[in-house]
């Protein structure tokens, strides 16, 4: 067993492993899922995290297969002789490792053969429309190999034979998963602990002078590498033992019909850069307030999820305006993006752009118990009750987050063609006012409640 500091930051570590691909391990009970997620995550784990505030039923692991890291999860086992309440607990705990993974494993036994739970877990696999491999556990010996082909009546087309206890075929197991995914370039530890920072906007609003600005004010420039496979040019600042990478973008022409513009801006650099951030700054001209151009840009960073400070250029050209009062013109339009008012060339509030970054970071990756989130969902009902349509009401069993960064967080509900746009719109601004996301993007999905018998 290894040791760890007591310095260790167990809640750091599961952010970082929600960022990467997630396999999820699942089936019935007692057929040896939390022994092939320990042979999976074995010597290269890290740690084995049971993630707080959800379940004891849900277990995160960082592995590594081909020199990639990915995250495994340990689902609970299924049981058909289960009271109501259990495996409807442990229906929707499976559901939502399904939901958030982008492989699965089903686990079966091959000295007990199939089952009926085995056809329904295999049934609801099939509707996900995501990679399922079979593996067919405990074949320890050429007998058993004989019986691996009976399992095909499950309807899975890929299928190995593997056997957990004896680590066999575990490493062809990660290829057949993993087949056609494409990782991450770097897996350097120090590379995804950088904050990627995109600053875009229209031409002539003044980024490359933020960017120059942002590099003369700090003097530990880290490196300025020029990216061949992506065409920007990417700076690296390190400050207080933080760095923040800030990829060069090109603007924005205006064109004369705004079909034009949406074309060119879905190929251009700018949208490659925002995709490959993790914060944009979109940068306005004080003079402007806020364009056309300025909210279609907007809504490409809303689209990839991205965390966004809106910053406002060129004050310095501003005379009679006080900057509470042009903040608040600004956000007549209710964005949840935070506002700073700045002067590239006089180097105004510059030195608030970092600290904004670090919360809108932390914005990104918060996890909130699900307990929490269920208290906040059962008071937003009691105040205001879902409408009665097509006389039925709408009810909200459960509530809890996927992952974050984005944070995504999934109802359980009775009936999902009945959750209204009106109803939906007044949660997330009522969790957003109880809950400090400002700055990141929300996702929430919809999900019927799995029935007791799966």
């Amino acid at each position: 067993m290894k040791l760890y500091r007591k310095s260790f930051n167990i809640f750091a570590y599961f952010e970082e492993i929600m960022g990467l691909y997630k396999l999820a391990i699942v089936g019935r009970a007692n057929v040896g899922k939390s022994y092939l997620f320990n042979t999976i995550c074995k010597k290269k784990i890290s740690i084995v995290h049971e993630r707080e505030g959800v379940t004891r039923d849900r277990i995160y692991g960082k592995a590594i297969f081909s020199n990639n890291y990915f995250t495994a999860i340990d689902t609970a086992g299924l049981e058909a002789n289960s009271n109501f309440s259990l495996i409807d607990e442990i229906s929707i705990q499976t559901q939502i490792a399904i939901e958030e993974a982008d492989v699965l494993v089903m686990v079966v036994d091959a000295k007990v053969g199939i089952t009926t739970l085995d056809h329904i877990v295999a049934k609801n696999l099939l509707k996900t429309k995501k990679r399922v491999v079979l593996a067919v556990n405990k074949v320890d010996n050429e007998k058993l190999k004989d019986k691996v082909f009976e399992f095909k009546k499950l309807g899975l087309s890929e299928i190995i034979d593997i056997s957990a206890a004896q680590n066999l075929n575990i490493n062809e197991l990660l290829e057949l998963a993993f087949q056609d995914f494409t990782f991450d370039e770097s897996t350097d530890i120090d590379e995804q602990n950088k904050t990627k920072i995109a600053i875009v906007g229209r031409t002539n609003v003044g980024k490359s002078t933020l960017l120059n600005a942002l590099l003369n004010e700090q003097r530990a420039v880290v490196s300025d590498t020029i990216s061949t496979t992506r065409d920007s040019i990417d700076c690296d600042i390190e400050i207080r033992g933080k760095t923040y990478t800030f990829i060069d973008t090109a603007g924005i022409r205006k064109k004369s019909k705004e079909k034009d513009l949406i074309e060119k801006f879905s190929h251009s650099l700018t949208l490659k850069s925002i995709e490959r951030a993790d914060i944009c700054l979109l940068v306005l001209d004080a003079q402007d307030l806020m364009t056309f151009q300025d909210k279609k840009i907007l809504q490409v960073i809303e689209k990839h999820s991205k965390g966004c400070i809106i910053i406002v250029n060129k004050w310095d050209k501003i005379k009679d305006v006080r900057q509470e009062h042009f903040l608040k013109m600004l956000n007549q339009s209710k964005l949840y993006f935070p506002a700073l008012i700045i002067s590239a060339i006089k180097k105004l509030n510059l030195n608030k752009i970092y600290s904004l970054i670090d919360q809108i970071k932390k914005n990104k990756e918060r996890t909130i118990q699900t307990s929490h989130l269920n208290k906040f969902i059962e008071k937003c009902i009691q105040k205001y009750h879902p409408p009665m349509i097509f006389g039925k009401r709408l009810k909200i069993y459960y509530l809890t987050q996927i992952k974050n960064n984005p944070p995504y967080f999934l109802f359980f509900v009775n009936y999902p063609n009945i959750f209204t746009p009106t109803y939906k719109k007044y949660l997330i601004n009522s969790f957003r006012k109880n809950f400090d996301f400002e700055g990141s993007p929300i996702i929430f999905g919809i999900k019927k409640k799995p029935q007791s018998s799966l």
